[in-house]
């Protein structure tokens, strides 16, 4: 163990911050949240381990901000089909780009989004950010759209917007974490193309028929 012990040395109070975060993700990119430690994460970064606590109260906490970095590159790759306003054909189209890149950071942060998700389950700051904080504003926000659609036209006038969503956002994070989230393994492209198609065709046959 010792032997992955980086040299110390003292550190600006923001880059020390960001090298304990570089690797809380690094270990929930390989191991699963139940194994992580607060000397798991220490060992990485070449910093003692009570200073962690000069930043972080827990492990929780570290697992409250990495979603808070991740949820908003979420929500940057999927702003331009939120917030467009498109015909039928266009709005297809942004929403299958959209899909793509959301879909790329599970992907590449699934682990750490399964570590997440599974915090959520011991811990309730946790779950507040994570459930009732990132997924109910994407519902609230895919529900917000799906309505503008069914007033434009766009999409069935007989679903439910708010349900629709959640429905699909809930769905659709499962079935990624389910797909991408192992630390274990890695998709391979033939992987990762059947679960983009299989979740666009989802959405789209749901949204635009």
């Amino acid at each position: 163990m010792s032997r992955d012990r980086g040299p110390r040395r003292r550190r600006k109070p923001e880059e020390a911050e960001r090298v304990i975060l570089a690797a809380a993700r690094t270990f929930l990119a390989e191991r699963p949240f139940r194994e992580m430690t607060v000397e798991g994460v220490m060992v990485r970064t070449g910093l003692s381990r009570p200073a962690f606590y000069a930043y972080f109260r827990d492990r929780y906490e570290v697992v409250t901000r990495l979603l808070e970095g991740i949820g908003g590159l979420l929500f940057a790759l999927d702003w331009r089909w939120l917030s467009a306003e498109e015909d039928e054909e266009e709005a297809r189209e942004v929403l299958v780009d959209a899909l793509r890149a959301g879909s790329r950071t599970f992907v590449e942060y699934g682990p750490v989004l399964r570590a997440i998700a599974d915090a959520a389950g011991y811990d309730a700051r946790v779950e507040q950010d994570y459930r009732y904080g990132l997924i109910e504003r994407l519902v609230g926000a895919v529900a917000s759209r799906i309505a503008r659609d069914v007033e434009a036209g766009l999409s069935p006038s007989n679903i439910d917007p708010e349900e629709t969503a959640r429905a699909l956002v809930l769905m659709t994070e499962r079935y990624l974490l389910d797909a991408f989230g192992s630390p274990d393994r890695r998709p391979s492209r033939r992987e990762m193309a059947t679960v983009f198609a299989t979740l666009e065709e989802i959405w789209v046959r749901t949204l635009y028929g």
